[in-house]
C-alpha cells in the first residue's frame, strides 16, 4: 500500500507540474501577442498622428473614442485622452456642434458615407474637405462613425487667387477702361490681402513711400521695357505671400497697358497718317465737312487745294524710300507751319497733300503761292541736296462745291490741269474742267464699247525701198470707226486707252487684223510684205503678249518672218533687263523687231548690240528739217551709220520731200515711209497701189 501511495502521489506531482508549464507558456504567448499587439497599435497610432489630416472616431452618442494629435491639438488639448467619452457640444458652440451631430447621425442611421463635402472650418478659420463613413463591428453592426477631414485652406486661397486674376484678364480682353481697371484691380487686391495698403505706380509723376515694408513686382511692357510697378504693403516673409499670384497681378496689368497703347494707337492710326501724323482721309471728310456746315451757316469761304510732289519717284528710285519718307515728313512740316490753326493739312497718299484754308480766296491763293514756294527750297538728304517742287489743284467752296466729295473732285481735276500745264504751278478749277472731265468719261465708255464691238479697222503705210522703188512692207495704223463721228485718227484715242489699260486689248485686234491682212494679201498673189505692228508699252509689260503673237500668227496661218513688232526706245530703256527677256521671247517665235522712233531715247551703243533687233526706224523729228537743219542731219547720218555697224536695216519716217530722199539715199537709208510716196491707206488702196507698181515697172 505505502509502495502503492507512493507512486501515486508522484504521478500527481507530474501532472501538476505539467500544467503549471502548460499555463505558463499560455501565459507568455498572451504576453507575447499583447506586445505584438501593443506595438502594431502604437505604430498605427503613431502613424495617424504623423497624417496632418484630421481622424477621428466616435460611438453611437456621438462621444470620442479615438482623435489623433491634429484633432487634439487643433481643439486646445494635449493628449487624447482628454477628448475621449466627450462630445463635440462639450468643445464646440452649440450651433457648430449640432451641425456635425446631424451628419454623423445621419451616416450611423443610413449606413451611407458622407464623402468629399467642402466646408468652411470653425471660426473662419480657412477650409476642410470632410468625410465621414460607419464605424462596425464584426457582425456588421453599426457601433458609431469614422471621420477624416483635410485642411484645403491653401488650395481654396490659390483658387481664390486664380479667380481673381482670371477676372482681370476677362476685364482686360474686354476693353475695360484702363483707370478702372486699375482701381478694380487695388480694390481686389486689398480685399484678398486684407486690406493691406496697394499701389501701381506707372510715370515719374506717381509718387508712393516704397521701403523695406513693401514688396515691389514689376509691370513690364510687352518689348522688353517697364510701365512701372505694382506696390503691396508686407505682412510676412516671402514664403507665407502670395508672390508668385502678386507677379502674375503685375504682368496682367502690363497687358492691360499694352493693349490700352494697341487701342489707342489704333484710334489714332485709324484717322492720322502713320508718317507724319497728319490727319489722314477719314479725319479729313470728317473736320471738313464740320468746317463746310459752319462756313454755310456763318457766309465764310473755304479753300481746297490738292498739293502733289512733282517727279517725286525720281526720289525714291534715285535715293531710296527711307530718302523719300524724309522728303515727305520735310514737306508736311513746311505746310503745316504756313497754316498752322486756321485750316487742315492732310495727307491721303504716297506723295500727295490736301490743304483746307478758311479764307477768302485772294488771301488763301496767296498764302499757297507761299507755301509753294517753301517747299521748293533746297534741302538734303542722305547727304544730297535736293530740290522740289509742287503742283496744286484748287477749288472754293460754295463757287465750286458745297460738299466734301465735290470739292475733292474738282480740286483733283485742277491739279491734274496743273501737272499738265507742266507742274510747279497752282490751277484754280474751272468749269471747263469740268465739261473736259465729263467728256472724258462719256469717251472712255465709247472706247470700251468700241472695244466690245469691234469698231477698230486698220490703215496701212506703205514702205519704199528707194533703190529698188519696190514696196517692201507696211506698217499698220489703227483707227476708230466711230458710229456717230466717223473715222477717227490714232491721235484722238491712244493716249486715253493707254491711261484706262484698254490699248491692251486694242494692240490684240491689231496685232490679229494685220496677221490676217498680210495671210489674205498672199493669198491673192502679192509680193509677200513684211507687215509692221506697233506694241505699246502696257502691252509690252502684259505677261501675255509672246502668247498673242503666236495666237495671232497660228489664227491667220501667217509665217512669223512676215511679222515685225515696232518698239518704242523709251519703252525698252525703261527696264533693260526685262525688256530683253520679253524681246528674246519674241524672236524665238520667228518675228522681227525694230525700234520705232530711234533718236529720242536714251540707249548708247552696248546697250543696242544686246537688243535682238532687225531694223531701226528714225523718228520723224529729225527728218522733217532736212535739209534745212544741218544739225538734224548730222544725227540722222550718225543713226544711219550706226544701223550700217550693228548690221540692221534702216527706215526713215516722215519723208515728205525729194530733198529728204535724196540725202537719206546719199548718207546711205535705203528704206523711208512718207506722204512723199503715200500716207496710211485702207487695205484695198495699198492692193491698188502695189497692183499699179507692178503694171507700171512691167
Amino acid at each position: 500500500m505505502t509502495q502503492r501511495s507512493d507512486r501515486s502521489s508522484k504521478s500527481a506531482r507530474k501532472g501538476q507540474e505539467a500544467d503549471r508549464r502548460k499555463r505558463g507558456d499560455a501565459l507568455e504567448l498572451l504576453r507575447t501577442q499583447y506586445r505584438s499587439l501593443a506595438e502594431r497599435y502604437e505604430r498605427l497610432e503613431a502613424m495617424i498622428n504623423y497624417i496632418p489630416d484630421f481622424i477621428y472616431a466616435k460611438d453611437r452618442d456621438s462621444r470620442f473614442l479615438f482623435a489623433n494629435r491634429a484633432i487634439v491639438l487643433n481643439n486646445g488639448f494635449t493628449h487624447v485622452d482628454e477628448m475621449i467619452g466627450l462630445t463635440d457640444a462639450e468643445i464646440h458652440p452649440t450651433a457648430d456642434a449640432r451641425k456635425i451631430e446631424e451628419v454623423e447621425r445621419r451616416v450611423m442611421e443610413t449606413g451611407e458615407a458622407d464623402l468629399g463635402v467642402e466646408e468652411q472650418r470653425m471660426k473662419g478659420e480657412g477650409w476642410l474637405t470632410m468625410s465621414r463613413v460607419p464605424l462596425r463591428d464584426r457582425d456588421g453592426r453599426i457601433t458609431g462613425v469614422v471621420g477624416a477631414s483635410r485642411d484645403i485652406s491653401a488650395r481654396k486661397r490659390a483658387e481664390e487667387l486664380m479667380s481673381a486674376q482670371t477676372r482681370l484678364l476677362e476685364d482686360v480682353a474686354r476693353g475695360i477702361d484702363l483707370d478702372l481697371l486699375l482701381k478694380e484691380a487695388q480694390a481686389l487686391l486689398q480685399r484678398l490681402l486684407n486690406g493691406r495698403q496697394v499701389g501701381f505706380i506707372l510715370s515719374d509723376e506717381d509718387s508712393w513711400p516704397i521701403a523695406g515694408g513693401f514688396w515691389e513686382f514689376p509691370i513690364n511692357s510687352r518689348d522688353g521695357g517697364r510701365h512701372g510697378t505694382l506696390v503691396v504693403a508686407r505682412a510676412g516673409d516671402a514664403k507665407t505671400e502670395p508672390m508668385e499670384f502678386l507677379a502674375g497681378i503685375a504682368q496682367t496689368i502690363g497687358i492691360a497697358i499694352d493693349r490700352h497703347r494697341d487701342i489707342a494707337r489704333i484710334a489714332y492710326l485709324a484717322e492720322h497718317d502713320a508718317l507724319t501724323g497728319l490727319p489722314n482721309r477719314v479725319q479729313l471728310d470728317r473736320k471738313l465737312g464740320r468746317l463746310l456746315e459752319a462756313a454755310g451757316r456763318e457766309r465764310k469761304s473755304v479753300t481746297v487745294a490738292f498739293a502733289d510732289l512733282d517727279n517725286f519717284k525720281l526720289v525714291n528710285d534715285n535715293l531710296g524710300h527711307a530718302a523719300g519718307d524724309e522728303l515727305l515728313t520735310i514737306v508736311a512740316q513746311r505746310i503745316s507751319a504756313h497754316v498752322g490753326n486756321s485750316g487742315i493739312v492732310s495727307r491721303i497718299g504716297g506723295d500727295e497733300f490736301v490743304v483746307v484754308l478758311e479764307e477768302a480766296a485772294g488771301p488763301a491763293y496767296e498764302r499757297l503761292t507761299a507755301i509753294l514756294a517753301d517747299i521748293s527750297k533746297p534741302l538734303t538728304i542722305g547727304g544730297v541736296e535736293i530740290r522740289t517742287t509742287c503742283s496744286m489743284g484748287v477749288a472754293c467752296a460754295t463757287a465750286h462745291g458745297g460738299t466734301v466729295s465735290e470739292l475733292f473732285v474738282n480740286a483733283d481735276m485742277a491739279l491734274y490741269r496743273a501737272k499738265e500745264s507742266g507742274r510747279n504751278a497752282i490751277q484754280m478749277f474751272t468749269q471747263a474742267m469740268a465739261e473736259h472731265a465729263r467728256n472724258k468719261l462719256i469717251r472712255i465708255e465709247e472706247l470700251r464699247r468700241a472695244v466690245e464691238r469691234d469698231e477698230f479697222v486698220l490703215h496701212y503705210q506703205p514702205q519704199k525701198d528707194i533703190p529698188s522703188g519696190k514696196v517692201i512692207g507696211v506698217e499698220a495704223l489703227v483707227r476708230w470707226q466711230h458710229p456717230t463721228e466717223g473715222l477717227l485718227p490714232p491721235g484722238v484715242f491712244i493716249s486715253l486707252a493707254e491711261e484706262t489699260g484698254l490699248i491692251v486689248p486694242i494692240g490684240e485686234i491689231v496685232l490679229r487684223k494685220a496677221c490676217k491682212q498680210a495671210r489674205t494679201w498672199q493669198e491673192r498673189g502679192l509680193p509677200a510684205l513684211r507687215i509692221a505692228v506697233n506694241v505699246s508699252a502696257r502691252q509690252f509689260l502684259e505677261g501675255s503678249l509672246t502668247h498673242q503673237v503666236a495666237s495671232a500668227l497660228h489664227s491667220a496661218s501667217l509665217d512669223p518672218e512676215w511679222l515685225e513688232l515696232e518698239l518704242t526706245e523709251s519703252l525698252i530703256m525703261q527696264d533693260v533687263e526685262a525688256a530683253i527677256e520679253r524681246m528674246y521671247e519674241l524672236k524665238q517665235l520667228g518675228v522681227s523687231l525694230a525700234i520705232d522712233d530711234f533718236g529720242t531715247g536714251y540707249s548708247n551703243l552696248s546697250t543696242l548690240r544686246r537688243f535682238p533687233l532687225s531694223r531701226l526706224k528714225i523718228d520723224r523729228s529729225f527728218i522733217a528739217d532736212i535739209p534745212e537743219k544741218p544739225g538734224d542731219m548730222a544725227i540722222t547720218s550718225a543713226i544711219i551709220s550706226l544701223g550700217r555697224m550693228l548690221a540692221l536695216e534702216v527706215v526713215a519716217e516722215g519723208v515728205e520731200t525729194e530733198g529728204q530722199v535724196n540725202f537719206l539715199e546719199g548718207a546711205g537709208c535705203e528704206l523711208f515711209q512718207g506722204y512723199l510716196f503715200a500716207g496710211p491707206l485702207p487695205a484695198p488702196e495699198i492692193e491698188e497701189l502695189i497692183a499699179g507698181m507692178t503694171a507700171e515697172a512691167g
